[in-house]
């Protein structure tokens, strides 16, 4: 007998435009277009074989994530991030954090640091096959839980709008590589050990350098 009600499995099928978005979001995180490339609706919607509207709507989602510019002169181009907007991205992340680090007791933040570990351990495999894509995802899946920690679903929406800035950050980084991918794991491997024995003060300070206190390289200038 199939299931019914309640039990039977939900299948989330994206649409059209989400389909695009992802597409789009992909390419741009990995520095497949540029930042300063422009994005024709046109060529865009010959390749997808979808509507202008499609693209439209694609880019009305990349715009809230602040991946694209949008201006009635220039059209859509990929954003280029400044180093003031960098900083801004990074205080914002660690500031979303930091609601949770403060609201967890000893047991919950070894419980969250057993769960980050794991995250780590995917990171550690992206390293070894030099896979930025994996890492990007990655990174994202480990501070997603520290946030999700906070059980306040509106504070996780926040963070998850910066998601988009911050891949875009972590790809310039990588790719100026004053990082590698192996100093990547080392630095979330860390903050692990540091949320798993220490107090909150000093995990909320953990969390503190690894986002703003770091030294940020001079990003691409306009």
């Amino acid at each position: 007998m199939p299931p019914s009600g309640k039990d039977r499995p939900v299948v989330r099928h994206r649409s059209l435009p989400e389909s695009v978005h992802a597409v789009l979001r992909y390419r741009i995180l990995n520095n497949l277009i540029p930042a300063g490339a422009p994005l024709l609706e046109v060529p865009l919607a010959k390749e997808f074989g979808v509507s202008r509207t499609t693209i439209r709507t694609a880019m009305r989602e990349l715009q809230a994530e602040r991946l694209i510019e949008i201006s009635p002169r220039r059209g859509s181009t990929v954003s280029r991030m400044s180093e003031s907007d960098a900083r801004e991205v990074c205080f914002a992340r660690y500031a979303l954090e930091s609601v949770a680090v403060r609201g967890l007791d000893q047991q919950g933040r070894i419980a969250l640091a057993d769960r980050m570990d794991a995250v780590v351990g995917d990171m550690s495999l992206h390293a070894a096959a030099g896979d930025l894509a994996g890492m990007v995802a990655a990174d994202t899946d480990f501070h997603h839980l520290i946030v999700e920690a906070s059980g306040h679903p509106l504070v996780v929406d926040i963070w998850s709008r910066l998601s988009g800035q911050m891949g875009a950050l972590m790809r310039s980084l990588l790719d100026g590589r004053p990082m590698t991918l192996h100093d990547t794991v080392r630095r979330h491997a860390r903050l692990v050990e540091t949320f798993r024995t220490s107090d909150p003060d000093t995990a909320d300070d953990a969390l503190r350098e690894h986002y703003v206190l770091r030294e940020l390289p001079p990003l691409e200038a306009d």
